[in-house]
């Protein structure tokens, strides 16, 4: 049993005269973290006290908000399954730190270390000889009923081969400060990515505070960690290729996965990225397949192999397990170690401690009852009242005994009866609480930890902290968050302060310099495509309801002619409203119609729909955006998804000029930070094709199909394509349909042209790397190719005089728009089949071909 550090509290009264801390209600009973009882402040909060009192709650709440601000500005979300509309919540962070002394917590260390050895030992055991069954330890029912015991991970891993890499612990202390497990992660156990994230947010919002802190930092770990997976590989040790595993932008904490791999130079991948072949793993990139060493998972046991696990998964790679059994790629943690997160595993966790490790168990669990033993049945159906009551299945229900009526306890207790290996019972032990600002008060609030430990030689490294969150310790991580649950920055503290270290260092040895790109994945190159795609789609939605919303409010003003409106209805792809009975009543249906296309996401042209696309693909590629691009894409993102409700057509266009701006400087940024090789070519690509395709939709609108053609139309297409200016410092006269075709479709001087953004396209995919040399032409440069030159051998001096017949210039402006249009609607599939498709010819057979 871990006990609360003996302390002399008596000597350490409460500051006087401190506001903020006299409002402080200290619990009458169980455990606070920061007072030992009321006026007792413990002795290592009294710096940190005083810092609080100094500062003040009003400062304490502008450093909070300061605090969100830049936990939004760098992205750091929570994403929620359940949501109707799949929104990120904001992770929140308190920005008073839980304070724990070194003194205890070494002795928290060394039950921490010794619970991850002993729950290694356990998996190596059950997943080989299984001495813990055959010698009665544990009762089989126990272990096969449960869905994180794998048969097919049976002996799969080679000996001497560690099951349990990364582990991560659910504690709290008790009434009694001594600290008690509530439940074990292996199955990628998040929290280690927010850790680093609060603390490195927290210190730049309170940078006074944490400059002299003595803090253990969390580098090391960090570092550790990354040392012991390189270790792991056994095909290239001095460069091994580590890659992390992730579900894809979906997961809750897709934000940790690509913050970890960032932070430990991995190779962010999902399961479409792998592939296995003649017993090894290799990543699908655009130059062909590269050997994966080790894969840091972070997908649940049963999804990542659908040839041996979860037949229905897209989530994995058929043939992992056959190749973690051959040894050619080791995993982290090994696939059927979530059997540890099996909570009636904790009653029987003292016996095995002393067979597996021969020594006796120094971190406890909850008191925990198995009801697949019959004495513990019997006492868990006579103390229901008292008791929590849990499925031993993941992610099943629970049930606290004191809530329940007496229908509902009779219920359960049938259920118990009738399986009663799948339940167990707790007793429920009130959490310590931590102070927690709030309204610019300090509130008492129950905390509970997340503990994490890494491999290390032949025992585990603990970080020196970990996640603290406000917790009823009956929820989830995920649970918490989704309710806007609070995190805290969880601090050991140190004799004296800690220098900083990073995870840059210099490189030992020699280093293959590489520049073209071609070890890029191709899920990534193909997101990258889309997210040129998406961004420019934004953009010519954006222009075309700015330019709306201005032709609106001019009607409104001076009677003007609103006929062109119809037009830009029809480009928006919305039905044009009815003749109204009054000007007024016209304009409210006019302005309605376009607010949709801002507020609401239903519309796949809206604003948002357009913008979930763009976020979504911008997140499969987090690790490939320069940290300003991607707060620029959070800060358009706070512009789009929460506009006010109140929303009026002036305003309206105010914020697309807002979110225009913002748009410019993403694709700006990117277009001066990214490195102009593969990625960047595919993001540039999919910007023109999209580009050039709705500048043919403005022109086929202005001269073919519109219902009101003419001066104000025109115009209209000018100011859309940010051609106005240019079309009056050349011309300075009235508008005229040949010098508007000749600036729109043939001037390749001009960025906004047909012809510019034509030969733009022809040179990036010119430069693209194929998947095998060839003396032919690939599909992609012959359709742009074609394109290129339908539009570059039109007749222009043809096309200029028969704009003077409009029945005949517009059937040869439609037969030129359609011949150039057409090699574009399949440039996109002839990309994805040549590039995005995943080539499978291994890197080795590449070089060898003459």
């Amino acid at each position: 049993m871990i006990e609360a550090t003996s302390l002399a509290y008596s000597t350490v009264p409460s500051m006087p005269g401190t506001a903020l801390l006299d409002d402080y209600p200290v619990p009458e009973s169980g455990y606070d973290e920061m007072y030992a009882a009321p006026g007792v402040l413990r002795p290592h909060w009294r710096d940190l006290a005083r810092f609080l009192e100094e500062t003040g709650g009003e400062e304490l709440e502008r450093r909070l908000a300061e605090v969100q601000r830049l936990l939004q500005a760098d992205g750091v979300t929570y994403n929620t399954y359940d949501d109707p509309h799949g929104s990120q919540r904001h992770w929140l962070v308190d920005p008073i730190p839980l304070l724990m002394t070194g003194e205890e917590w070494s002795v928290l260390a060394e039950g921490l270390e010794q619970r991850s050895r002993l729950m290694n030992a356990l998996l190596a055991d059950l997943y080989d000889r299984r001495l813990a069954i055959r010698q009665g330890w544990l009762p089989p029912e126990l272990i096969h009923a449960h869905p994180g015991f794998l048969p097919p991970c049976h002996q799969s891993l080679p000996a001497g081969s560690r099951w349990l890499i990364f582990h991560g612990v659910d504690l709290a202390r008790g009434p009694d400060g001594a600290f008690r497990v509530h439940g074990d992660r292996a199955q990628s156990p998040s929290g280690a990515g927010y850790t680093l994230e609060n603390r490195i947010t927290l210190a730049r919002a309170l940078p006074m505070l944490y400059r002299d802190a003595p803090l253990r930092r969390l580098a090391s770990f960090l570092e550790t960690e990354r040392t012991t997976l390189a270790g792991l590989a056994r095909h290239h040790p001095e460069t091994p290729h580590v890659v992390l595993l992730t579900p894809g932008p979906n997961n809750p904490v897709y934000f940790e996965h690509a913050y970890l791999a960032n932070y430990l130079s991995l190779s962010l991948v999902e399961g479409e990225d792998l592939v296995v072949r003649d017993g090894r793993v290799w990543l699908k990139t655009l130059g062909g397949l590269r050997p994966v060493d080790v894969i840091l998972r972070q997908v649940v046991d049963a999804f990542c192999d659908p040839l041996e696990l979860r037949g229905d998964s897209l989530l994995g790679v058929p043939g992992l397990l056959q190749a973690t059994r051959g040894g050619h790629v080791a995993l982290a943690n090994a696939l059927g170690s979530g059997l540890i997160e099996n909570p009636g595993l904790a009653p029987f966790l003292p016996l095995l401690c002393r067979q597996l490790l021969g020594e006796d168990l120094k971190l406890p669990s909850l008191p925990t009852w198995w009801c697949g033993q019959p004495g513990d049945c019997h006492h868990v159906l006579a103390n229901l009242d008292g008791l929590v009551v849990r499925s031993i299945l993941p992610g099943g229900p629970h049930w606290e005994g004191s809530q329940l009526d007496d229908d509902a306890r009779a219920q359960l207790a049938a259920r118990i009866q009738a399986q009663p290996h799948l339940f167990v019972a707790q007793a429920p032990v009130p959490l310590s609480t931590a102070p927690v600002l709030e309204n610019g008060q300090l509130t008492a609030q129950p905390v509970m930890l997340r503990g994490f430990t890494v491999a290390d030689g032949e025992g585990y490294r603990v970080m020196p902290g970990g996640l603290a969150r406000i917790s009823s310790g009956l929820d989830t991580l995920q649970a918490t968050v989704q309710q806007s649950g609070i995190s805290k920055d969880w601090w050991v503290l140190a004799p004296t302060p800690q220098l900083h270290v990073s995870l840059l260092r210099q490189a030992r040895g020699p280093i293959i310099v590489t520049r073209d790109g071609s070890d890029l994945p191709s899920r990534v190159a193909d997101n990258l495509f889309w997210l040129g795609r998406y961004s420019e789609r934004l953009d010519a939605a954006a222009r075309l309801l700015r330019e709306a919303f201005g032709r609106l409010l001019e009607w409104e003003q001076d009677n003007t002619d609103e006929r062109c409106l119809d037009d830009l209805f029809e480009a928006l792809e919305i039905p044009v409203p009815p003749v109204a009975e009054s000007p007024r009543a016209r304009f409210f249906a006019l302005r309605q119609p376009l607010l949709n296309l801002i507020l609401e996401s239903e519309h796949p042209g809206s604003l948002q729909a357009i913008f979930s696309g763009l976020s979504r693909t911008g997140r499969a590629v987090r690790n490939h955006l320069g940290d300003d691009s991607w707060r620029l894409l959070n800060r358009l993102q706070q512009w789009i998804q929460e506009p006010s409700a109140n929303l009026g057509a002036r305003q309206a266009r105010e914020l697309l000029e807002e979110e225009l701006m913002l748009l410019a400087a993403f694709c700006g940024l990117n277009n001066e930070t990214m490195p102009h090789h593969q990625g960047w070519l595919f993001f540039d690509i999919g910007r023109y094709l999209e580009r050039v395709l709705r500048t043919l939709d403005l022109f086929d609108l202005a001269f073919i199909t519109a219902r009101n053609p003419g001066v104000p139309l025109w115009e209209v297409v000018l100011t859309i394509t940010d051609n106005l200016t240019t079309y009056r410092r050349r011309y300075r006269s009235a508008l005229h349909p040949t010098a508007i075709m000749d600036l729109l479709l043939f001037d390749e001087g001009n960025p906004r042209s047909v012809g510019y953004q034509l030969r733009r396209l022809q040179r990036h995919i010119d430069r693209l790397q194929q998947p095998e040399p060839s003396p032919y032409r690939s599909a992609e440069e012959r359709l742009i190719l074609e394109a290129t030159a339908t539009l570059q051998l039109a007749d222009i001096a043809a096309l200029a005089t028969l704009s003077h017949d409009s029945t005949r210039s517009s059937t040869e402006l439609t037969r030129l728009l359609e011949a150039v249009e057409k090699p574009l609607l399949g440039l996109s599939d002839a990309l994805t089949h040549s590039h995005f498709s995943h080539a499978e010819v291994p890197r080795q057979l590449i070089t060898m071909r003459p």
